[in-house]
């Protein structure tokens, strides 16, 4: 049981190290600009070798009448920022349900008599699972939006290493959930069996 703990634990504190560097850097996506190469991130882009603020971030969209009259709905112009928004937010949600799933996995080894009523290994692999949940809902809304309006206005373009890093932060919060779900179901087979 502890020897899956201690698996789901460092898959865990891996997949958030990577989240939070996904998150924080700016390599998710490189494309050739008036033949100089340049490379964005979900806060900043950078082009020769200056770096600038995403103009369409958090906040909201001025003149949304007026640009729903000049696009239709399913103009991806409409929902720029909402994109950056829901992919950023994800990422955040994602890196702090696999925090608190760490706290709940350390917690896990210790038995505090306090708990009895509530498996901490089973809370942590939730977590882990809900932390995959949110890393998926974001990669999927950048690739989507990416592959379809992003890839389509720059020619020469490819993902990068953030982007990457965010794929593999989903499967080591995928396996972190695993571990802890196979900790939890032998910790329960013990109990039901009990002590020969």
């Amino acid at each position: 049981m502890h020897s899956f703990m201690g698996g789901g634990l460092f898959c865990a504190i891996v997949g958030n190290i990577l989240l939070v560097v996904s998150t924080a850097t700016d390599y998710w996506m490189q494309y050739r600009l008036s033949g100089s190469f340049a490379h964005q991130g979900l806060w900043r882009y950078c082009m020769s070798g200056k770096c600038y603020m995403q103009t369409d971030s958090i906040g909201t969209i001025t003149n949304f009448h007026k640009m729903r009259s000049e696009y239709s709905i399913f103009s991806p112009l409409l929902y720029s920022s909402a994109y950056w928004n829901a992919t950023r937010a994800f990422m955040i949600l994602s890196a702090m349900s696999c925090f608190a799933g760490i706290i709940a996995g350390i917690l896990s080894f210790a038995h505090f008599s306090a708990f009895e009523r509530f498996n901490r290994s089973f809370a942590a692999g939730i977590m882990f699972f809900v932390s995959t949940l949110f890393v998926l809902l974001a990669m999927a809304i950048y690739t989507g939006v990416t592959v379809n309006f992003l890839g389509k206005r720059f020619g020469d373009w490819r993902f990068s290493w953030s982007y990457i890093l965010g794929w593999v932060a989903l499967l080591m919060t995928f396996f972190a959930g695993i571990f802890y779900m196979c900790a939890y179901r032998m910790h329960e087979c013990r109990r039901v069996a009990g002590p020969r």
